[in-house]
């Protein structure tokens, strides 16, 4: 009996102590009612990650399944339903089958940072292309609520058999935990994290990249990158998600001009010419002028035909000047020193 009066006594000086209580002064209510908040916001801040953790590490684990599907080469799928998509989906490519099966929004591939078999690329994601550009910035490949969302095709430039936009806009999230298009600033030579400007080792590393649509699958050579705010009051915007097509060799010529003029490294190696088709992967980038809303965006073209696949990075160079927005410069100093790049990178170029 006495064991159990001295365990009682126990708890009830501990609810004493962290609840309000009969006799208690106003100052030592306010002090337990404080703690009490306290204690509160942490819990539910606590679950918040936990749940936030969870569902990334669930949707992590879902897109890698995927990937293995892709790449896997035994995937089965019903011969009715395969003979369903190749009827709705004329030319479409094997791997891309067992995709379409879970959702025919599905319209392509995109991976970076394979180099060899045995290296696990840092991109390595199904794209999709909805009606609109908003769906798939909060819902997955399965069309379920996300947190990550999907990378997806720019809704207003369709990718079918007949046709493809010269410019292909690929949006994805920059995720805390590196999924979807989070690594993709590791490109970012100017980065707050990067000591060193001329440092473009991750390029050089990566300056190649494969996408596959529903149709074919190309190697692209990563040719810029650059850090662009998309609200004015930060200074003019540069629109290069509004680019699909190019209608004359001054369109093509004056647009990568202005790519080159604002990326942070240049690739000499890999040059320009009206004709060649290019892919854009945009995400945002944190750390910098909120109100600019800045976006870190890559830019890479398709290989040519008969063209070799490598490219030559010791040719490739930081830019010393690139072009930023205004705030960038009342923020962390400096200005646009002009144009560094060899103008033969563009073919045929006239200013």
């Amino acid at each position: 009996m006495a064991n159990f009066v001295e365990k009682e006594n126990v708890f009830l000086r501990i609810a004493k102590y962290l609840f309000p209580w009969k006799g208690d002064k106003p100052s030592e209510v306010i002090r337990k009612l404080v703690f009490l908040t306290a204690m509160i916001v942490l819990i539910v801040t606590l679950s918040i990650i936990f749940v936030f953790k969870g569902r990334v590490a669930m949707e992590d684990k879902e897109n890698n399944d995927l990937a293995n599907m892709f790449h896997g080469s035994n995937v089965q799928i019903d011969t009715t339903k395969r003979e369903e998509l190749e009827k709705e989906f004329p030319e479409v490519q094997e791997q891309f089958l067992p995709l379409l099966e879970i959702n025919k929004d599905v319209i392509g591939w995109v991976t970076i940072g394979a180099t060899d078999p045995e290296e696990k690329p840092f991109i390595d994601y199904v794209v999709m292309q909805g009606e609109d550009n908003d769906y798939y910035l909060k819902h997955n490949y399965k069309g379920e609520s996300s947190i990550s969302g999907a990378i997806f095709a720019d809704a207003r430039a369709p990718i079918t058999a007949e046709k493809r936009p010269a410019n292909i806009v690929l949006y994805g999230h920059n995720m805390q935990s590196g999924e979807i298009f989070g690594r993709l600033s590791r490109y970012f030579n100017y980065g707050f994290q990067s000591s060193d400007h001329n440092d473009i080792t991750f390029y050089k590393n990566h300056p190649t990249l494969t996408f596959s649509t529903l149709y074919d699958t190309s190697t692209y050579k990563i040719f810029a990158g650059m850090l662009v705010n998309t609200e004015e009051v930060a200074g003019e915007v540069f629109k290069y998600h509004n680019v699909h097509d190019f209608k004359t060799k001054s369109e093509f010529d004056e647009y990568c001009a202005a790519v080159l003029d604002r990326s942070t490294f240049i690739t000499p190696d890999v040059d320009l010419q009206y004709g060649d088709e290019i892919l854009t992967l945009s995400t945002c980038i944190y750390g910098y002028q909120e109100a600019a809303d800045p976006r870190w965006v890559v830019f890479a073209r398709k290989v040519r035909d008969g063209e070799s696949e490598t490219v030559d990075v010791e040719k490739a160079f930081a830019n010393p000047s690139p072009l930023f927005y205004d705030m960038y410069y009342e923020y962390l100093g400096g200005k646009w020193e002009g144009r560094k790049w060899p103008e033969e990178i563009i073919k045929g170029y006239n200013k």
